[in-house]
C-alpha cells in the first residue's frame, strides 16, 4: 500500500503547470490558499497547491494535505472532501448540444461519496483531467491510513536517532577508505554536527563511535533507522542530503575532487538516488564552496543559484530538500534561507515556506539584510554585501563548533586524568603534564563561556526586554506567522513591576524576558523578531491594517 502524504507529493505535480509542492511553494500563495480554502490551523499540513487564478494569488483552487482535499472555486466558498469519505474518483466528459446544433465538450473530476452523493471539480486553469482523475483515484484506493504529515521541517528538527544514525553513516564511510576518521573528515563532521543542533548526550555517543572502527554499525542498519525515524514523505529528502553530505566530506580529504567514490558507487542503490539526484548535490557543493571565493559576487551567487534550482526542477526534487542539512562550508539550514531571501531569491526557491519549519530560526530571513540596509542608510548595497551576510553565518557556525570542541577536550580531559589516578602514576612529568592540560584546556573553556555570555548579551540586545503582547499578535496573523506567537510568548513570563504614574507608584503586571534562554535559542527569537519587523513601524502599520481588514 502507498503512503499518502509521498504518493502526493510524488505525483501531483505532474498534473499542471500550476501545481506548487511543498516545501517549494512560495509563501505568499502558501498563506493565500490556507486563508481562503479554511486551513489556517493546519498550513505546515500542506502538501500541494492548484494555483487556479490568473494572477498567481492561489485564492482559488485546490489544496493537498493528507487528509483531506479542499476545492475552492472561484467566487464560492471552499469543498472540503476527507480522502477517507471518498469512494471513487472518475474522469468525466460532459457533451452538449446549442440551439445551432454545436457540441461542446465540458470535463470534469467527479467524486463518488461513500454515501452514494457526487461532487464535481472543474473549471481548473491548463489542468490534466484524466491525470488528475488517475491521481485522486489511486490515493484513495491505494493508500492504507490518511494522516497529516508537517510538510515544511529540516533535518535538525527530525529526531535525535534519526540525526545520529545519519552522522554515523557518514563516519562509516570516512573510515571505509583507510580505517580512520582523519582530522579533515573529523572537522566536517563536526561542523555537520553543530548544523543539526544535537544534544550532549548524542555528541558524547558520536565522539566514541568515532574513535574506533570496531564500534561501526552496519550501514544497512543505519538506514533502516532513518527509514523508521523519518516521516515518510521527508525519506527521499534526507537521503539526497546524505548523499550530498557524504560527498562533501570525501571530497574534503581528496582535494576538492569526487573521482573514485568507491563507497557511494557501492551503495547507491541503499541509499535510493539516481545519478541525476547525484550530480544535483555536487552541483549544489561547488557552488556552496564558490561563495567563499573573493570574485564571487552577488550576482554570480544568484545566477548559479537560479541554475542549481533549473537542474532540481528538472531532476524533479525541491531545491529545499538539497539544503535539508544546511550548506556543506558551514551555514545553516536557517542561514541558507536567510542569506537567499536577501539575495531577492526566498520565494523563487522555495526556501521561505521551508524558513518556517527551520525551529523559528528565520521567517523571511530579510531581517538581517533590511536591518544593514536601514543601518547605513544605503537605497542599495554594494554587490558584496549580501553575500557577507552568508559568510558571517558561517563563521558564526563556526565559533559554536569551536565552543562545542572545546568542551568536548574538556570531558576527555576529565577522563584521561581520572584513568591516570585509577592506575596510581605519580611520574612528576606525567602529573605535570596532567596539570597544564587540566590549566590549558580549563582556561580555553572559561574564554568560551566568556565569549558565550557576551555573545548571549549582544543577541538579547535584538529581542524586546518588554513584550508588547498586542503589536506581537498584529504582525503574527498570517497563516505561516501564526505559529511564532505562541513560540515567542514561550520566552516571556508575566512579572509584577512597579511604576509611578503622577504621585503614587502602582504596581502593574508586565510580560518580560526569561533569564536563562540558551544562546541558540535567543539567537533563534532574535531572528524572529527581525524577520516579523517588531522593531518596525510600517511591518506595525500593516499588520494592524491587515487585522482591521482580515
Amino acid at each position: 500500500m502507498q503512503e499518502i502524504n509521498t504518493f502526493i507529493k510524488e505525483n501531483i505535480g505532474s498534473v499542471s503547470k500550476n501545481v506548487f509542492v511543498a516545501p517549494g511553494i512560495p509563501e505568499k500563495k502558501l498563506n493565500n490558499a490556507a486563508k481562503s480554502m479554511g486551513l489556517t490551523d493546519r498550513v505546515n499540513t500542506i502538501i500541494a497547491i492548484y494555483d487556479n487564478t490568473l494572477f498567481g494569488s492561489a485564492k482559488d483552487g485546490l489544496a493537498f494535505t493528507g487528509e483531506h482535499l479542499v476545492f475552492k472555486p472561484m467566487f464560492d466558498d471552499p469543498m472540503i472532501f476527507p480522502y477517507s469519505d471518498i469512494e471513487k474518483v472518475d474522469y468525466v466528459e460532459y457533451v452538449s448540444t446549442n440551439d445551432k446544433g454545436k457540441e461542446k465538450k465540458e470535463v470534469v473530476v467527479e467524486l463518488l461519496r461513500k454515501d452514494g452523493s457526487r461532487n464535481t471539480i472543474d473549471g481548473l486553469i491548463d489542468c490534466d483531467y484524466r491525470l488528475l482523475a488517475e491521481i485522486l483515484n489511486r490515493a484513495v484506493t491505494e493508500c492504507d491510513s490518511f494522516e497529516e504529515e508537517n510538510q515544511i521541517v529540516t533535518l535538525a528538527e527530525m529526531s535525535e536517532a534519526l540525526k545520529v544514525a545519519y552522522v554515523k553513516v557518514i563516519a562509516n564511510m570516512a573510515f571505509a577508505d583507510d580505517g580512520e576518521v582523519d582530522k579533515k573528515e573529523f572537522s566536517e563532521i563536526l561542523m555537520l554536527m553543530t548544523r543539526l543542533e544535537l544534544t550532549t548526550e548524542s555528541r558524547f555517543e558520536l565522539r566514541s563511535y568515532l574513535s574506533s572502527e570496531h564500534n561501526q554499525v552496519p550501514l544497512v542498519d543505519l538506514l533502516a533507522t532513518i527509514d523508521a525515524e523519518c516521516v515518510p514523505s521527508h525519506n527521499k529528502a534526507v537521503k539526497i542530503s546524505l548523499v550530498k553530505d557524504l560527498i562533501s566530506t570525501y571530497m574534503s580529504v581528496n582535494d576538492g575532487s569526487y573521482e573514485n567514490f568507491a563507497f557511494l558507487d557501492e551503495h547507491q542503490a541503499l541509499f535510493g538516488v539516481s545519478d541525476d539526484e547525484v550530480e544535483l548535490a555536487l552541483m549544489a557543493i561547488k557552488n556552496d564552496f564558490n561563495m567563499l571565493r573573493e570574485d564571487f559576487t552577488d550576482d554570480a551567487l544568484k545566477r548559479g543559484m537560479k541554475e542549481l534550482s533549473a537542474k532540481a526542477g528538472a531532476v524533479g526534487v525541491p531545491l529545499a530538500a538539497v539544503y535539508l542539512s544546511g550548506s556543506v562550508v558551514g551555514l545553516s539550514a536557517a542561514g541558507m534561507t536567510s542569506g537567499l531571501a536577501a539575495l531577492g531569491l526566498g520565494g523563487a526557491l522555495g526556501f521561505s515556506s521551508m524558513a518556517t519549519g527551520i525551529g523559528v530560526a528565520v521567517l523571511l530571513g530579510v531581517g538581517a539584510y533590511k536591518g544593514i540596509k536601514h543601518f547605513t542608510g544605503a537605497n542599495e548595497l554594494d554587490k558584496t554585501k549580501r553575500r557577507e551576510l552568508m559568510l558571517n553565518e558561517v563563521i558564526k557556525q563556526t565559533q559554536a563548533t569551536l565552543s562545542l570542541l572545546i568542551s568536548d577536550l574538556n570531558y576527555i580531559t576529565d577522563k584521561f586524568n581520572q584513568a591516570v589516578a585509577s592506575y596510581g602514576i605519580q611520574d612528576a612529568k606525567v602529573q605535570k603534564l596532567m596539570k597544564m592540560m587540566t590549566s590549558l584546556t580549563g582556561a580555553a573553556d572559561v574564554l568560551s563561556r566568556k565569549s558565550g555570555v557576551m555573545q548571549n548579551s549582544c543577541i538579547k540586545l535584538r529581542c524586546p526586554i518588554k513584550l508588547d503582547e498586542a503589536k506581537l499578535k498584529s504582525l503574527t496573523q498570517e497563516p505561516l506567522k501564526k505559529q511564532f506567537y505562541a513560540l515567542v510568548m514561550g520566552y516571556y513570563q508575566e512579572v509584577e513591576e512597579e511604576v509611578q504614574q503622577g504621585d503614587e507608584s502602582v504596581n502593574v503586571t508586565v510580560l518580560k524576558i526569561k533569564p536563562d534562554i540558551s544562546t541558540r535559542e535567543l539567537d533563534k527569537l532574535a531572528a524572529v523578531f527581525d524577520a516579523i519587523g517588531y522593531f518596525k513601524a510600517a511591518d506595525v502599520i500593516k499588520g494592524k491594517l491587515s487585522g482591521i481588514f482580515s
